[in-house]
């Protein structure tokens, strides 16, 4: 029986405890007696673009629990994807180390990241970049929760839901630093890139996202202006209304600040790498990946 239908027939906490391999009575007590304030500790990390981000990091028995549930959720989402034609062409390639695109007998891995990412919008006359809002904080618990009770692939029990919410989300939201949050933002976050794939296709252009990071890219003589459009002289692009419509719908909003249209004649970058005529690593960071042995070719 696979996980998913496991996950399925789990009906109470007692199911749930021994589907993740704990006792109940250790599931009950991280969960309602462990106060709050010992669950995380919390640490900024700066980012590139300036500022902190916080990162909150669960105690060591929670994070073997969480550890536990994005093992089984991610088998669950490599046999929901084998369902899809589109897993040839990974729709989205962040937080996931290798997928299985074989048999049971016969196994096919592609392993993930931002080269593969890139290598989706390689050597194309325009390569558009948007990036969405707040994407961690866009999860709350009830989100988390509604979406393994009403998704057609899961339709788990009201408290099977209740309790992966619980396990996963602190403060109302997914939090940077657990284990399981990757795996159930790419899960929700799926039927956005069917989505956005949808309405690519219809102008001819390649999508991929990567966590928060989206890309369009196209070889047409003119990128389509309802995919995005210059709307001052500073060459400041904006979305366009179908994008933002669709994006809005699958409960996501556009970070204005980081929307871009880049052309063939200047560097075209893809999350950090160079897509000009092949995956390569920009100038000021080549130094690095030599260090760490990449090979992003």
């Amino acid at each position: 029986m696979s996980y998913l239908e496991k996950l399925k027939n789990t009906k109470s906490i007692y199911d749930f405890a021994e589907l993740l391999g704990f006792k109940p009575s250790a599931l009950s007590y991280l969960l309602y007696k462990l106060p709050n304030e010992k669950k995380y500790t919390e640490f900024k990390v700066p980012k590139k673009s300036g500022g902190n981000r916080i990162i909150k990091a669960p105690d060591c028995r929670l994070r073997l629990v969480q550890r536990k549930l994005a093992d089984i959720l991610n088998s669950c989402m490599q046999e929901i994807e084998k369902t899809y034609t589109t897993t040839k062409h990974p729709l989205s390639h962040g937080f996931r180390k290798k997928i299985n695109f074989g048999t049971e007998k016969e196994h096919n891995y592609l392993v993930l990241g931002i080269h593969t990412n890139a290598k989706c919008h390689r050597n194309k006359r325009y390569v558009f970049n948007l990036d969405l809002a707040d994407f961690f904080h866009s999860f709350n618990f009830g989100r988390v929760r509604g979406f393994f009770i009403k998704n057609n692939n899961f339709l788990l029990s009201p408290c099977i839901a209740t309790l992966i919410a619980q396990i996963a989300c602190h403060e109302n939201e997914l939090p940077q630093g657990s284990p399981c949050s990757p795996v159930i933002t790419n899960l929700i976050t799926h039927i956005l890139d069917v989505r956005l794939t949808q309405m690519a296709k219809k102008y001819k252009c390649s999508y991929s996202r990567y966590v928060d990071d989206i890309t369009l890219s196209t070889n047409q003589k003119i990128f389509p202006e309802k995919l995005s459009h210059n709307h001052s002289k500073f060459n400041e692009w904006e979305v366009g209304t179908e994008i933002e419509e669709i994006i809005k719908r699958s409960g996501f909003k556009v970070n204005p600040q980081k929307t871009r249209l880049q052309f063939c004649t200047s560097r075209q970058a893809v999350t950090g790498l160079v897509v000009n005529k092949k995956v390569n690593v920009k100038n000021q960071y080549y130094g690095y990946y030599v260090r760490k042995g990449s090979n992003v070719t």
